[in-house]
């Protein structure tokens, strides 16, 4: 069982913390947390992305320029690695949010 779950997975639970709602909230110690980093980075820009547009709501297109805008993860090289201009797939995404 702890191959797959996790070391401690067997164990009772114990005395947990009050839960806090919302995507980065703190994760009990040795778990590891929902998002690195880098990722909630790209979601707090996809959030920019979404006020500078003025869109009232954070849909694909966003998150994509909030990936875009973050510059170093995954996806920027993806997109790099397949022969795409950044500048260009920014410009076509915010003409598709327009």
């Amino acid at each position: 069982m702890e191959a797959a779950f996790g070391e401690g997975a067997l164990d009772a639970p114990g005395e947990e913390e009050p839960k806090r709602r919302g995507w980065f909230r703190s994760e009990p110690k040795g778990r590891r947390g929902r998002f690195t980093g880098r990722a909630k980075k790209a979601l707090e820009l996809s959030l920019r992305e979404s006020l500078r547009l003025k869109s009232g709501q954070i849909a694909v297109g966003h998150l994509l320029l909030g990936v875009i805008r973050e510059g170093e993860g995954l996806g920027v090289r993806v997109i790099v690695d397949h022969g795409l201009d950044l500048g260009a797939v920014r410009q076509a995404v915010e003409a598709k949010l327009a």
